[in-house]
């Protein structure tokens, strides 16, 4: 049951011609595989942005006006510092929520310290190959409502949306409650944000919100990375350095609180990479059930125990082509090839197969080799980071992988997706 959780419902018509260890364009004006565009306003993550919308975010100023009349970009009292682009350049993430379209979507939400006070939602659908925003967020007309001063002890608007923070690899997916889960809230955005231990669900059936109850000594500061684990139905999380970060600790999403809250923490264990927190990646293995730990600062996989949550990190013998471990990667599960994928876009977007060693004991597991596999081939042509670079037409943070690249399965085929900008295409590769 656990494996087939991971599947998406059906394989978009464009799975079978892509060929493995290629990068191609999924979106965008010049999508790959002879793919045609899809209509105008679907084709970027931007198409969406509410500021956009003269409805959602109508010129109240006779300035305002004027701007827009010249063909300026619209300002909006939410916009922040950075403004929309925050949602991919801002330490930000993205889910592959498996139930959510025919063939799933990829799912983006946040951007916010002094970035982004947006709180709005947007998905792509990889069947229609389509962007489109799934919820408009908290959209009040006063500045006041945002930034610094504007404080909500329970991290959430007045609508009921979380204060957007930067995601980092703190977001995850339960294909079961079909909801996108944020692992940390906010009470206050800009320069001196606050950050509080209070998860959020955005349901994907329902397109609402609702929260946590506040955890009383947990610090979810930046940097943080967390993985679903289906067989026990809980996000795994692990808190950066940054503030004082304290905490590996699960989330249950499940249940309703006489608060009002939903779901619960389970037991706090200490940080287990001091010094070293920042910006690793880890994925469960939920045929093996084991949890494997890229930590870029040590250069190192470690393995965890999820039986055994609060013992040490366990450091894991490599060999292969094994590529150099960098901050802000993404490490997925990908179910049919049965191996972890890693990519880091200080790779050139390059992906690779981590392989387990026979057996599936955790004795095995700690004591035998795991093998590194290049999956791009070395005659590929596209480099999707730099393919995206080239587009936008804002300052990029090219180093950013996170979330925004997961394996999609369909049957016997897992694709890796791959959300760079937002003014830049959606990429998949095929891995076998």
């Amino acid at each position: 049951m656990a494996e087939s959780a991971q599947l998406t419902s059906a394989p978009p018509t464009w799975v079978t011609a892509a060929e493995p260890g290629h990068w191609f364009r999924l979106s965008g004006n010049q999508p790959g595989l002879g793919l045609e565009p899809t209509p105008p306003g679907t084709r970027f993550l931007e198409d969406g942005d509410p500021a956009l919308d003269p409805q959602l975010n109508p010129a109240r100023t006779v300035v305002e006006g004027l701007r827009r009349w010249l063909g300026r970009r619209p300002s909006a009292p939410w916009q922040g510092r950075s403004g929309f682009p925050a949602m991919t350049e801002a330490w930000n993430s993205a889910v592959l929520a498996t139930e959510f379209g025919a063939s799933g979507s990829m799912v983006v939400f946040g951007g916010g310290h002094d970035d982004y006070f947006g709180s709005d939602v947007h998905a792509f659908d990889l069947a229609s190959r389509q962007w489109s925003r799934i919820s408009d967020g908290y959209l009040a007309a006063s500045e006041a409502a945002y930034g610094s001063g504007a404080v909500y002890p329970d991290s959430v608007y007045p609508d009921g949306s979380p204060l957007p923070p930067h995601t980092y690899d703190y977001v995850q997916y339960d294909p079961v409650g079909n909801d996108y889960i944020l692992f940390k809230g906010q009470t206050e955005l800009g320069p001196d944000v606050k950050a509080v231990g209070i998860a959020h669900m955005f349901n994907l059936s329902t397109l609402a919100w609702r929260r946590s109850a506040r955890h009383p000594v947990a610090i979810l500061n930046s940097g943080g990375w967390t993985t679903w684990d289906p067989v026990r139905r809980l996000v795994w999380g692990h808190s950066g350095d940054a503030g004082g970060g304290n905490a590996f600790i699960a989330f249950h999403p499940d249940g309703k609180n006489e608060d009002g809250s939903y779901g619960h923490w389970g037991q706090l264990h200490a940080n287990k990479l001091p010094g070293h927190a920042d910006h690793n990646a880890m994925q469960i293995d939920p045929r093996r059930d084991v949890i494997v730990v890229a930590a870029h600062g040590r250069r190192a996989l470690y393995a965890l125990d999820p039986r055994h949550p609060g013992e040490a990190l366990t450091h894991l013998s490599e060999a292969g082509h094994r590529p150099e471990l960098a901050a802000y990667a993404a490490l997925e599960f990908a179910p049919s090839m049965d191996a972890f994928v890693y990519c880091s876009a200080a790779d050139a977007g390059a992906v690779y197969a981590v392989r387990p060693p026979e057996g599936s004991s955790w004795k095995s597991l700690v004591n035998g080799t795991w093998h590194w596999e290049r999956l791009t081939d070395e005659g590929s042509t596209l480099n999707p980071i730099a393919d995206a670079a080239s587009q936008t037409a804002y300052h990029c943070n090219p180093a950013h992988t996170f979330g925004r690249m997961r394996v999609a399965s369909f049957g016997h085929r897992d694709v890796a997706i791959l959300v760079r900008h937002v003014d830049s295409p959606v990429y998949a590769m095929a891995l076998d």
